[in-house]
């Protein structure tokens, strides 16, 4: 995961990489990651979560771990709904190979109609993890996923 990104982008790029990879200090790594927390970081609720609480590098959103990704709050949800997650990612990752000669950033500053649907369907299984009905807005998200926060630091 980048540690900066364009803010014009809906979601920041991510992907997998192997072990034989080396990361510089421009990225992050989730290591030994099941594919379901990919559909958890890629989501729009991950989304206005980072855009609230992380800070920027001039206007680009700037991505951080200990403020963003150790703080989100997410409900526990089933090993049903975690497989769902999942098969939505690996049908993000095997579209996304249909535009192998652009680079994750450049796919994502234009998102392609198919890829923007999937990631639809995956905004709307993340969304149904933390209640039934459809969020109206991101401020909607935004008030959900702080009352979600108080709770859960309330319970440490």
């Amino acid at each position: 995961m980048p540690s900066v990104s364009s803010e014009n982008r809906p979601y920041i790029p991510i992907g997998f990489i192997g072990p034989d990879t080396i990361i510089s200090n421009l990225a992050f790594a989730i290591y030994d990651c099941e594919p379901w927390i990919f559909g958890l970081v890629s989501s729009r609720m991950h989304m206005v979560w980072i855009r609230t609480v992380c800070g920027n590098l001039e206007t680009r959103l700037r991505y951080s771990s200990g403020l963003g990704y150790n703080t989100f709050p997410f409900p526990d949800i089933s090993i049903e709904r975690k497989n769902q997650i999942s098969s939505l990612v690996f049908d993000i990752i095997t579209d996304r190979e249909q535009y192998c000669e652009k680079s994750l950033g450049d796919i994502y500053s234009n998102l392609p109609e198919s890829l923007r649907i999937l990631h639809g369907y995956l905004d709307d299984l993340i969304d149904s993890c933390y209640q039934n009905e459809k969020f109206i807005s991101d401020m909607d998200r935004i008030k959900t996923l702080f009352n979600l926060y108080e709770s859960k630091a309330k319970l440490t």
